[in-house]
Formats: C-alpha cells, structure tokens, sequence
C-alpha cells in the first residue's frame, strides 16, 4: 500500500511536537551533536548543523531521531530521519530549497521490507514504492552526520543502504584502515579510518571516534571534505 505524503508527513510531525514533552521529562538522550564546515580544495562551500538524539517510541521502545540542516551556497537541505535503535529507518523526510523556493520534499516510509516514498518539485510529485534488505540504513547524499549509522555497522560484511532521494537500494562495505589522529579546533582528536565503498559508485573515507561519532568526512571523487568545528562532547 502507498501511503500520501500528507500522511507521511503527518506522522513526522506528531512525532517531533511530542518531543519537547520527552525533553521536559529528560528522557531524551543525546547521542550526538554538532557542526560540520563542508570545503571543496581550500574554499569553504557549506555547513552542516546536526543532532542525534535517542528517545522512547511506542510502548517504551528506543527510537533514534536524527536531524539536520546542511548549507551549501543558497542550497538548503533539511533532513530528518526516525530510526529504531539499530539505525534501520522508520521515516524519513528531507526539504531542499534554494532561495525561498523549495525544489523538493521528499518523504519516506519503511515497514514489512518495503520502503515507500513520495517526491513533490516545481514539476509535479512522483511516487515509488520498492522492497529493502532487512536492517537496511539511510545515507541521503550530501549529509554527513548519516555515517555514524554505517560506522556502527563495522564488521558486518555488506551493508544494505538506502539512498533516498535517488529511490535505490545499494550494497556498501566498511574497511578499517586503522587508528589515525583528526586535528578538530587545534586539539588531535583519537579516530579510527574507515573506507566506504558504494559497489559502482564512490568511495568515501570517514572517520570516527570510539563511539562511532563521525569527526571527518572525504568524498574524493567529489573533492568534498567535511570537518568537526568542534571535538565531540
């Protein structure tokens, strides 16, 4: 069954105006929070803002709620993804405008192997609904915060990856190259190198502190670097 945005949307939105009650109660828990600077070569070209967050979901359940906004010129994109303590998304959501105009929304929905989404542009919406590999992750492109998900995921061979906005499944493997110093604000920060590997597609090199915090981000084929302001907390 495909579900409308309307209804998709609906349920983000319940879920995140429920979250300032979590908050007041202190049972919400931060998992990860930050900003990235995005540089291509020496120039500066965007900024990420991000948090991740551990809350309880139905009956009690942890549920993980990850959200953003990333920068880049006049280009903004306003992720949010709801996970389930695994990383394996509920629902996922994105905006991207430039300007004041907004170019898309997207919304998704994952459920019973199947993840089901809407895309609305200037041009008309479109809908798409295909089967997804139990335990599979989001990593929307240019978002950077999303790794901390596969880096959790070291050691598990393939990784099944959704990649929302381009509506496709695709395997992504995860090498450790090794403990490796970041240089964050001054301060040489412990990390440990991973390479992920897109069969087919791009390579990134991401790398990450003991609790898998992401700290630094490189797409070379892009020459795309994100970098930690600041040390994680």
């Amino acid at each position: 069954m495909r579900l409308s945005s309307f209804a998709i949307g609906t349920t983000l939105a319940a879920a995140a105006s429920a979250m300032p009650l979590a908050e007041s109660r202190a049972q919400v828990v931060t998992i990860d929070e930050g900003t990235f600077t995005v540089s291509r070569g020496a120039e500066r070209v965007g900024r990420e803002d991000f948090s991740i967050r551990r809350t309880p979901g139905a009956e009690g359940v942890p549920v993980i709620v990850a959200s953003a906004t990333v920068v880049y010129g006049d280009q903004r994109l306003s992720p949010a993804l709801r996970a389930n303590a695994e990383g394996t998304p509920l629902a996922y959501q994105v905006d991207v405008q430039v300007g004041a105009e907004t170019r898309e929304r997207f919304r998704g929905q994952a459920g019973r192997g199947r993840f089901s989404a809407t895309m609305r542009t200037p041009t008309g919406d479109s809908s798409k609904e295909y089967v997804v590999t139990d335990g599979a992750l989001i990593l929307d492109d240019d978002v950077f915060h999303q790794y901390y998900f596969l880096a959790r995921r070291l050691g598990a061979g393939a990784v099944a990856v959704v990649v929302p906005r381009r509506n496709v499944q695709v395997a992504m493997t995860i090498e450790s190259r090794g403990a490796e110093n970041v240089t964050i604000g001054g301060q040489q920060v412990a990390a440990t190198h991973l390479v992920i590997r897109e069969r087919a597609g791009a390579t990134r090199e991401v790398w990450v502190d003991s609790q898998s915090r992401v700290l630094r981000v490189r797409i070379p084929d892009r020459g795309i670097e994100a970098l930690r302001d600041d040390p994680p907390r």
